[in-house]
């Protein structure tokens, strides 16, 4: 469970990284103030790999942690907030751009 936790860590911070770099040039400066469109890595299947990866890590923690009967409630928070934070934000892109990705999912690829 901890390659788990840490491959969903990475994966996290990669995609954060994309979305921090979108407005960026290869030298690091601010090119735009739009919001654009993120491609690539699991940006091609979910509109929220950051989002979908939190959630990979607090599965695995509530695995390790099993038995700890508090742990559930951070868990269900978590679980809850990122789905709900990633439908907001898969919508938002679908407004937004209008060549949107239509197989792209919310937060789960193939399901949601």
């Amino acid at each position: 469970m901890m390659f788990v936790f840490f491959l969903g860590w990475y994966q996290q911070l990669r995609a954060n990284l994309m979305l921090a770099n979108l407005r960026k040039n290869r030298s690091g400066d601010v090119i735009t103030e739009k919001h654009l469109m993120p491609q690539g890595g699991f940006f091609d299947f979910v509109s929220s790999p950051h989002m979908f990866f939190e959630v990979l890590m607090y599965t695995a923690l509530t695995v390790i942690l099993i038995g700890n009967t508090s742990w559930i409630w951070v868990f269900l928070w978590v679980i809850g907030n990122q789905i709900e934070t990633a439908w907001l934000t898969h919508k938002w892109y679908l407004e937004t751009f209008k060549n949107y990705p239509k197989n792209r999912r919310a937060i789960i690829p193939q399901i949601l």
